[in-house]
């Protein structure tokens, strides 16, 4: 057999109950997106203002990083020209000791003239530095004056004596380019630790920037996120809880953004539910009532046959004992006197009384809420009020109870619907049967913390087909005029709100077993 558990139709559908047009401003109300307040801020504002913020930080580091290379240019510029200087002084120094080598080989010279040519040519070159070292260096303070005055001296009288204070002069100058130069040398090497010590600091400073803008970027962002899915899952969840019919207190509202205008969209649709269901539980109330009434004229022909025959008897009785007086009979003292037997008049009046009482019983209004019920006594009652319905003349009905089944717990009138609808399928199922007894067969037993309860016949079943849709709202297989397609939808809906459940499973030409589960504890 095949077994059809959980079908697709929603419990609460609309086709059971409701009526065109109810609710028609609240479902226009719901349409319109919820209103924007005017300090919105928007996602995609957010994603923007980060992003502007993100390029200013990083316009802030690169306007760092220019400034500082700026800096490190011009230190890199005045080591460059420490640099020439140096070269320069050294060249100073070698001009310089060129020309004490010059008057030494040029003191006992024969050609004296041709001596102080070639010291002139040496001292040139050491003029020619002096001049551009002077141009080059702020606060130059080599001077020449003695040399000049040595060699000019010299060049009048070229004796021993001048030619020596022209190499005391020179051999003075060019200490001065030596010392100078060692100076130059220090001060370069501090300018080179000086560019090394910022190189390295702007580097740090520039990459702990970047880090911290990252890090700063990466907490907003973690931050922004974790409460997107914070809230994103309270969306789901709550999402979740109103499809499975929580209607509570709505979730607070703590955003201005899209998300925001999902949670009041969300808790408006929680709102909107909530009445539609309310007016759905009205129009269904409704419903069973007018279930029941017809069910009820459905009986009544054969309620109306049933009372027919006592009233008969008893008319019958009532008219012989009328015949006897007017005739003047007098009464009859024998027990075989039909019309003097009251035990005959009391056991019709007993008749009528019990079909008035299972009729009062099943009309009788019932408690709206769900309590313990027995559910052996809910089928006796139904099963005997239903035998008067005359398409139940030629079927068997059985009762196969378990006298020792637990209550269940539920809403009398709404187990009555249920009952009386499988029953109602039933017997419009065994209608065409003719090859065998027709038979209806109900049981109750035990099941775990359930109640099953078996509604069985050997009617002609269902095709796998019909199976998968017979609880669909408005889906029938009954002729035109016999039936609306919302017993087995009802029967569905009743027992999801119990917490139970309903089963079905048909063979074709052998019958069809509902199998209904009943919860003993409260789950409503």
């Amino acid at each position: 057999m095949n077994a059809l558990r959980g079908p697709g139709v929603q419990p609460d559908a609309p086709a059971l109950g409701a009526v065109p047009g109810t609710g028609t401003d609240t479902e226009a109300r719901a349409a319109q997106p919820p209103r924007r307040p005017a300090f919105a801020f928007s996602v995609r504002a957010k994603g923007l203002v980060v992003f502007g913020t993100l390029i200013t930080y990083a316009v802030i580091i690169a306007l760092f990083a220019f400034h500082q290379k700026n800096l490190l240019q011009r230190d890199f510029d005045e080591i460059q020209q420490s640099l020439e200087v140096d070269a320069m002084l050294k060249q100073a120094d070698t001009a310089a000791f060129h020309a004490v080598m010059a008057v030494f080989a040029n003191v006992d010279s024969p050609d004296r003239e041709a001596g102080m040519q070639r010291i002139l040519m040496h001292y040139q070159m050491v003029r020619t530095m002096q001049a551009q070292l002077k141009e080059r260096m702020p606060g130059f303070d080599i001077s020449l004056t003695g040399v000049n005055a040595a060699l000019a001296e010299a060049d009048k009288d070229p004796s021993r004596a001048a030619m020596t204070q022209l190499i005391v002069e020179l051999v003075k100058t060019k200490n001065e380019f030596t010392a100078l130069a060692d100076r130059s040398q220090i001060a370069r090497q501090r300018m080179s630790e000086r560019y090394r010590l910022q190189t390295d600091s702007v580097a740090m400073t520039t990459l702990m920037m970047g880090m911290m803008g990252l890090a700063l970027l990466g907490a907003i962002s973690g931050l922004f996120f974790k409460r997107l899915t914070e809230d994103l899952r309270t969306l789901q969840t709550r999402a979740l809880e109103i499809v499975n019919g929580y209607r509570g207190e709505p979730i607070p509202i703590k955003r201005h953004d899209e998300v925001g205008q999902l949670m009041t969209a969300v808790n408006s649709m929680a709102t909107i539910l909530d009445k539609r269901e309310k007016e759905l539980i009205v129009e269904r109330q409704k419903y069973f009532h007018q279930e029941k009434m017809a069910a009820i004229g459905a009986l009544a022909a054969g309620v109306a046959h049933e009372i027919g025959n006592p009233i008969a008897a008893i008319a019958g009785i009532a008219q012989d004992m009328a015949e006897r007086r007017t005739e003047g009979l007098g009464a009859c003292n024998s027990e075989h006197c039909r019309p003097c037997r009251p035990d005959l008049i009391q056991l019709q009046t007993e008749r009528l009384a019990a079909i008035t009482r299972e009729i009062s019983e099943f009309a009788s209004p019932q408690p709206a809420e769900p309590q313990l019920l027995d559910l052996n006594a809910q089928l006796r009652s139904t099963a005997s009020l239903i035998r008067y319905d005359k398409r139940l003349r030629r079927v068997e009905l059985r009762l196969d109870l378990d006298h020792y089944l637990p209550a269940i717990y539920g809403v009398a009138d709404q187990v009555t619907q249920v009952i009386m609808n499988l029953l109602i399928n039933a017997m419009d199922a065994l209608d065409p049967v003719m090859d065998r007894p027709p038979t209806i067969v109900i049981t109750t037993k035990p099941d775990g913390e359930r109640v099953c309860m078996t509604v069985e016949d050997n009617g002609p079943g269902m095709e796998k087909e019909v199976l998968e849709r017979v609880f669909e709202a408005f889906f029938t297989t009954k002729p035109a005029g016999k039936g609306t397609g919302l017993g087995l939808s009802l029967c569905y809906s009743i027992m999801q709100k119990h917490g139970g459940s309903i089963d079905i499973d048909s063979v074709p030409g052998k019958g069809t077993r509902v199998l209904v589960y009943f919860p003993i504890n409260e789950t409503a």
